[in-house]
């Protein structure tokens, strides 16, 4: 058994522990609290990943962990956990289900392996590097659209759009067949289904946001980038866009790249 498919054992076994707690909250009394920076908080989200944590350290003792709640521990190995134990909180906290379990694994920094975990009983998905993507146990691939006229789009809350990444955001309001808006992560996961074409987040996104978006997108043939078309990694965080094809990818990138 090769390294990645241990991983991944481990990380469904993860996403199911997630799915359990945050389907059992979901449907209790919801208690949301609120962090220093306004975002939302609620048990939740501290209980997963504590669960997380102690799970990967008893499998994997030299590996690092980032999470969004708890901060980084750092490893030994060339590999580390990268954690949102739900993406999404602030629509989880509502009654929402546009929120999602991230759990990703890199290796020296680069992003390997990718859960999207949604709130239904079979909206999973799941890639790791050479493998493609799974959505409910079955391969899914991107739309491979081209045209940007045609397309799906997928854009964030607009208050995630500041001063420098308004401008793109605007553009890609006003093109495309279809707009829906805040769809989070489980937006990158219906891309890499072929429902979604473009998808566009601004400028609040940290590494736990976003390196599990990666596996899915590749391995299903999408392409996702930050808005100047550099791959994304542990190191990454701000505004990035993802496309069903490298082709579409680029016209986009056109639309966001400031003028000179």
């Amino acid at each position: 058994m090769s390294d990645l498919d241990n991983l991944m054992i481990v990380a469904l076994r993860l996403a199911d522990l997630a799915a359990n707690i945050s389907a059992d909250a979901w449907c209790s009394d919801l208690a949301v609290d609120y962090k220093s920076d306004g975002s939302s908080l609620t048990q939740a989200d501290l209980l997963i990943e504590t669960r997380w944590r102690e799970e990967i350290k008893r499998q994997f003792p030299s590996h690092g962990i980032l999470g969004e709640e708890y901060g980084s521990d750092t490893g030994t190995s060339a590999f580390t956990w990268v954690l949102d134990p739900i993406d999404g909180t602030r629509q989880f906290g509502t009654g929402l289900l546009n929120f999602a379990s991230l759990i990703s694994v890199c290796r020296d920094g680069v992003p390997v392996l990718g859960i999207i975990d949604g709130p239904g009983p079979r909206a999973r998905y799941a890639a790791a590097e050479g493998k493609g993507t799974l959505f409910a146990g079955r391969p899914v691939r991107s739309s491979s659209r081209r045209d940007m006229m045609e397309a799906v789009i997928s854009l964030a809350n607009p208050d995630s759009f500041g001063r420098e990444s308004a401008s793109g955001y605007e553009k890609l309001r006003s093109t495309g067949r279809v707009r829906v808006f805040d769809g989070g992560a489980p937006a990158y996961g219906a891309l890499a289904r072929g429902l979604i074409d473009i998808c566009l987040n601004g400028d609040d996104l940290d590494a736990y946001d976003i390196c599990a978006l990666c596996p899915v997108v590749q391995e299903a043939g999408g392409t996702i980038t930050d808005w100047r078309g550099q791959p994304l990694s542990l190191a990454s965080s701000g505004a990035i866009v993802a496309s069903a094809s490298p082709q579409l990818h680029a016209k986009v990138l056109k639309q966001l790249l400031p003028t000179s």
